[in-house]
């Protein structure tokens, strides 16, 4: 009877700088999963049957967007996050001029006013208070909708890890920051509302957008289920292992999703490569 060898996530880990490991499996004892290296990632299957894509210890490119035009149409709603208010997504950012007052900085969204169901994400900087935002909205009755806002969350041009996690109706919506929860609102609710916009990367506002980004985003993705803290500081710590998501953009010279499924148009964002400018991807 043939089995897996049995090895802790922290020696899965390190056999991630060993090329010779391609084609190797074993059975990994941190989280009760079996894992294969295929030579750039460690492919994984959750102990309930579920595949998943594990870790990536490389990455080359991030995605820069001008604050003007530049956004990446995901091509799906990604409605299931307001339809059941249970999802996390998770970024890396790194703003142009995080003091800038010209306009807010949206990160992503699938919806363009308070008004209309969704979720958006940004950053508002058109004050002195700074504030890092996330919204969840049933749509016209914006009594329901819900907020966390933090003030003075970010006051440097450095890349930052932001997580977002919502845990379900009625539940409770977070905001994490470099691995750390800074805010937290309660009482999400869910609505049957099929009217969304596509999910954008870097902007928000349906087909024309008018708000964006002015900076850089790189591995964009997006759960449907709230991730715990230690699996967001899985994602934040080499070598950003993603279990179980539904898309990953790591924005790796493409608009690719990682599924396969959700492929994004690319409308203007340039990819900056790591061997060029160091400072130009967070890891």
């Amino acid at each position: 009877m043939s089995t897996f060898e049995v090895k802790t996530q922290a020696e899965i880990n390190a056999l991630s700088l060993d090329t010779s490991a391609k084609g190797r499996a074993y059975f990994n004892d941190t989280n009760s999963s079996i894992v294969a290296w295929d030579g750039t990632a460690w492919r994984s299957w959750e102990s309930d049957g579920g595949f998943a894509t594990g870790s990536f210890p490389s990455n080359s490119y991030s995605a820069l967007f001008d604050g003007a035009n530049d956004y990446i149409d995901t091509n799906k709603k990604f409605d299931f996050l307001q339809q059941t208010c249970e999802f996390s997504f998770t970024c890396w950012v790194k703003f142009t001029d995080h003091t800038s007052t010209a306009a807010n900085q949206f990160l992503l969204g699938n919806t363009n006013t308070g008004s209309q169901p969704g979720v958006m994400c940004w950053y508002d900087n058109r004050s002195a208070a700074k504030q890092l935002r996330v919204v969840v909205s049933p749509g016209a009755d914006s009594a329901n909708d819900i907020f966390v806002n933090v003030t003075s969350a970010i006051t440097d041009n450095d890349w930052h890890h932001i997580a977002v996690t919502a845990s379900g109706n009625g539940g409770t919506l977070k905001m994490y920051k470099d691995g750390s929860l800074i805010g937290s609102n309660s009482g999400l609710t869910t609505t049957t509302s099929t009217s969304y916009h596509n999910m954008q990367i870097g902007a928000v506002g349906g087909a024309s957008p008018t708000n964006f980004l002015g900076g850089h985003l790189d591995e964009v993705a997006f759960f449907t289920r709230e991730l715990t803290l230690s699996e967001i500081d899985d994602i934040r710590a080499t070598p950003y292992s993603y279990i179980n998501y539904t898309s990953l953009y790591r924005l790796e010279n493409n608009a690719n999703d990682e599924s396969g499924i959700n492929n994004g148009t690319n409308n203007g964002a340039t990819f900056v490569a790591k061997a060029t400018d160091s400072t130009n991807t967070p890891y």
